[in-house]
């Protein structure tokens, strides 16, 4: 066997070449699994030469001896050249394969970047300082109290406020037609103000109808007239709940009012404090995104640039938007740079694991899979055998050790805590600096336009 070595950047290309016993195995087992398999006129299975079988899968032979010499050899070939391939994902080409026992191709991968490691002790890290106050806590109360309302037929006319079943019948001028039932919230935006101030009033059985209404596009453009017919089926109004002990034990809060607040203040604090980790991971990450440019594999950032792309999919579907291919391949473009910093850090926070000799546990992996199997109802096994197929199991293993290194990061980092005042003093600051920058920049333009048209005017003077 000969393996010659050549770097490009983080690429390596391999040349293999190879020729005697390990080679004509392959080929011989390839011959008798194709001579049973395949088909040809004229031969039985199992009794097809091999000259025939090379001659009509020519290309698919040479290819296949290939692969399964990959498979077998490769990773003896990788530890021997002290080679790490960051992906799983490698290609091959270039095959040349004479006779049954010589082969020559190619087979393609990147490696690990090579980098320094910087200090990543005491981070300066400002955050915003943050606390539950009693305006947060009347909030959650309302809140509450609102998704506890009921509702009751009222046998009165329409208040705002009140929910209102209706049958609504529109035609517009083009002729169409359509006529649906439905309910809704009047003074909550879900209807038309015209439509509302028709309908308060009125009580149910009462017909109402509005001429030449004008059809807005979603820019708010009038594509239109038509003309709305409603019938109010069923007035209700709202039973707003008293935030009282009676209340809280109903809905499980507690014994009284007190104990209440006190529960949902220390859920609002836990909430609080998971947004701020959060955040404050965020700005640790962005940080050692700061602190280093090197080359990374542009196989990992195309397949981060994927999976953030479905994430950005998923976000407009939840909010009822079908992304069509080109909104989707603008995002691409942005989404790119993101997942090239996402891989750049996923390198750092790997070295400073490995210098701090951090390291995922199977008992962690496994709690995790039991979550995720709690998440989509299943069993561990499943879940455990699903992550094996889809090669994501060191995905999980990676967020696992990613959220390791981050609390190591968060312990040593130098965190400092600013005013809400002073962090929106500083936005306003930076806002005018932007403007100012800006426009000085469009004077420079400015400046240079009126020189060059003043040049102009004299080359044309010079000329008449």
């Amino acid at each position: 066997m000969n393996v010659t070595v050549e770097e490009k950047g983080l690429e390596r290309i391999l040349t293999i070449e190879d020729q005697g016993e390990k080679v004509r195995k392959i080929t011989d087992a390839l011959y008798k699994e194709l001579a049973n398999q395949v088909s040809v006129p004229g031969f039985r299975k199992g009794k097809i030469p091999k000259s025939v079988i090379r001659a009509r899968y020519k290309d698919y032979f040479a290819e296949e001896v290939a692969k399964r010499y990959v498979n077998q050899y490769l990773p003896e070939i990788l530890k021997e050249k002290e080679l790490n391939p960051v992906s799983p994902q490698i290609a091959f080409g270039d095959v040349e394969l004479e006779g049954d026992d010589k082969i020559k191709f190619k087979v393609m991968f990147e490696v690990s970047p090579e980098f320094e490691l910087k200090d990543y002790e005491g981070l300066e890290i400002e955050m915003v300082k943050t606390e539950v106050s009693d305006e947060d806590v009347q909030k959650a109360i309302d809140s509450l109290v609102q998704q506890n309302v009921k509702l009751e037929t009222a046998d009165r006319p329409v208040e705002e406020g009140d929910v209102v079943k209706i049958n609504y019948h529109i035609k517009a001028e083009t002729g169409e037609e359509e006529e649906s039932e439905f309910e809704a919230e009047i003074g909550a935006n879900q209807l038309r103000k015209e439509i509302e101030e028709e309908l308060i009033g009125k009580k149910a059985g009462d017909e109402v109808e509005i001429k030449g209404i004008s059809l807005l596009d979603e820019q708010g453009n009038e594509t239109g007239k038509a003309d709305i017919k409603i019938k109010i089926l069923e007035v209700k109004k709202k039973i707003v709940p008293e935030f009282n002990d009676e209340f809280v034990k109903e809905v499980g809060l507690g014994e009284n009012v007190e104990e209440a607040k006190k529960k949902i203040r220390e859920d609002l604090e836990k909430q609080l404090e998971e947004i701020r980790k959060r955040e404050l991971e965020q700005k640790i990450v962005d940080k050692l995104a700061e602190m280093y440019d090197f080359p990374v594999p542009q196989s990992l950032v195309e397949a981060e640039t994927e999976f953030l792309l479905q994430e950005y999919a998923k976000q407009l579907e939840q909010y009822g938007i079908k992304p069509n291919q080109d909104m989707l391949m603008t995002a691409k473009e942005g989404l790119r740079q993101t997942a090239e910093k996402n891989v750049r850090v996923m390198f750092v926070i790997s070295r400073i694991a490995e210098k701090e000799g951090i390291e995922v546990t199977d008992e962690e992996l496994n709690k995790e899979i039991e979550k995720l199997a709690e998440a989509y109802q299943t069993t561990p096994e499943t879940i455990k055998k699903y992550l094996e197929e889809q090669g994501a199991l060191d995905n999980i293993r990676f967020n696992i050790l990613r959220e390791k290194v981050l609390e190591k990061l968060i312990e040593k980092a130098n965190i400092k805590e600013i005013s809400k005042e002073e962090y929106e003093k500083r936005l306003e600051e930076e806002k005018k600096k932007e403007e100012a920058e800006l426009a000085a920049q469009s004077n420079e333009e400015n400046k240079e336009e009126q020189t060059e048209e003043k040049a102009e005017e004299t080359v044309e003077n010079k000329e008449a």
